[in-house]
C-alpha cells in the first residue's frame, strides 16, 4: 500500500507531469526522514474533503524535497460509509480516548463529539482542551491516512451532556445511547438488532458514557430527546470498547460491513 499524507486545501493548480511541488515540512519529515523515501518513490496526498492525487519524488535534499503530480486531484469517496454516524463519546483517560478516536475513524464515523457527563472523571481547562483538540486532530488525520479515507471526520469541541442534547439537529435519524444496566425496565432498553432498520443513507447518533456510566437523569433526558437506550449484549463493556463494538455492529446491520 502506498504511503498517504494529508495536504490541506486549497491545492495549487495541477498540471500533470510538469508542476514541481515542494513538500510541506511535515510531509517532508514523515516521508523522507521517517520513511526514507527517495527520488522515484510514489505516494498519495489527500485533502480531507474527498480529493486525492498521486505524486512522485523528483528531488530530495537534506531539508527539502520536490515532487511532480502524476494525476489530477479527483474526488475519491467510495470507501466512505453510507451511514452518517456521529459518535458522542464521554471523555476517558488520555490513552483510552486516543484509542477510541483513532478506531472510530477507521470504522467510518463522520463526526466525533467529546462529552462531559455527571460521572465523568476527566476535567479539562480551556488551555488543555485546546491542546487536546490539536492532538486529536493529528490522530484523526493519521487514522484517515492509514485507513484510506479522504474525508476527515469533524471533531467538535467538548460539550456537556445536556448541551449536546439541547442542540436542535433535524437531520438526526436513529439516535442511540448505550447503557450497561440490564436491570432497567424493558420499556427503557432495547437490544440493537430489535431497533427499526436504518436506511442505507441514514444519520445515526451514538452516545457512549464514561467509565462509571450515565446516571438515571441523563438516561431519562436522552430518551426524552429521542434516543433509544440500547443494551449491547449481556456483558458490561468498558467505555473504550463499547463505542467501537457498537459502531461495528451498526456497520454490520445497516452500513458497509
Amino acid at each position: 500500500m502506498r504511503s498517504r499524507f494529508f495536504y490541506p486545501p486549497p491545492w495549487p493548480t495541477v498540471s500533470v507531469g510538469s508542476n514541481q511541488l515542494t513538500l510541506p515540512d511535515e510531509i517532508f519529515h514523515h516521508a523522507v526522514t521517517v520513511l526514507r523515501m527517495r527520488v522515484g518513490d510514489v505516494c498519495e496526498l489527500f485533502d480531507g474533503v474527498g480529493n486525492s492525487a498521486s505524486i512522485e519524488l523528483t528531488q530530495v535534499e537534506k531539508k527539502s524535497a520536490l515532487a511532480r503530480w502524476l494525476d489530477e486531484p479527483s474526488l475519491q469517496t467510495k470507501n466512505e460509509s453510507p451511514l452518517k454516524i456521529t459518535l458522542a463519546q464521554c471523555l476517558s483517560s488520555a490513552e483510552k480516548m486516543d484509542w477510541t478516536i483513532e478506531k472510530a475513524v477507521e470504522l467510518g464515523v463522520n463526526r466525533i463529539v467529546p462529552l462531559f457527563s455527571a460521572r465523568s472523571q476527566i476535567k479539562l481547562s480551556a488551555e488543555r482542551i485546546e491542546k487536546k483538540m490539536a492532538h486529536w486532530q493529528r490522530i484523526i488525520i493519521a487514522a484517515c491516512a492509514q485507513s484510506g479515507r479522504n474525508i476527515r471526520p469533524v471533531l467538535t469541541s467538548p460539550l456537556s451532556f445536556y448541551d449536546w442534547l439541547a442542540q436542535n439537529r433535524d437531520d438526526a435519524g436513529l439516535k442511540l445511547i448505550l447503557h450497561p444496566d440490564p436491570q432497567l425496565p424493558k420499556t427503557l432498553s432495547q437490544v440493537l438488532h430489535d431497533l427499526p432498520c436504518a436506511t442505507k443513507d441514514a444519520t445515526v447518533e451514538l452516545i457512549i458514557g464514561p467509565v462509571s456510566g450515565f446516571d438515571t437523569k441523563e438516561l431519562e433526558a436522552a430518551q426524552v430527546s429521542g434516543y433509544h437506550a440500547v443494551l449491547l449484549g449481556p456483558r458490561v463493556l468498558r467505555t473504550e470498547t463499547a463505542g467501537l463494538a457498537t459502531l461495528s455492529a451498526i456497520q454490520a446491520l445497516w452500513g458497509d460491513f
